[in-house]
């Protein structure tokens, strides 16, 4: 009984660890479309990238920015092995894409 209620404790940690660990991710990613849109509203354009926007950009950050046009871009973060929350501005809305 006392290695079950280990087991179940290891995994309600591990479970309240991944929400944490994505809710820093869409917190960064909301940051982010913040960050694009002021930078649009003073520079009457998107930014090229996130160092326009004083950011660094790695393979590990909590969320990605692209521009796709020069109107629209996109910023995503991602939940699991091959599936993205992702942000497209031309619709305003978060999508799950995978």
């Amino acid at each position: 009984m006392k290695s079950i209620t280990k087991i179940l404790t290891i995994v309600l940690l591990i479970g309240l660890y991944s929400c944490e660990f994505k809710n820093d991710r869409k917190e960064y990613a909301e940051m982010l479309i913040e960050k694009v849109e002021k930078f649009k509203k003073i520079n009457n354009r998107l930014p090229k990238d996130v160092t326009e926007l004083g950011l660094t950009e790695k393979m590990n950050s909590p969320a990605f920015y692209q521009m796709e046009t020069d109107s629209t871009y996109m910023v995503w973060y991602g939940l699991s092995v091959g599936e993205s929350k992702v942000f497209r501005s031309s619709t305003k809305k978060w999508t799950e894409e995978g």
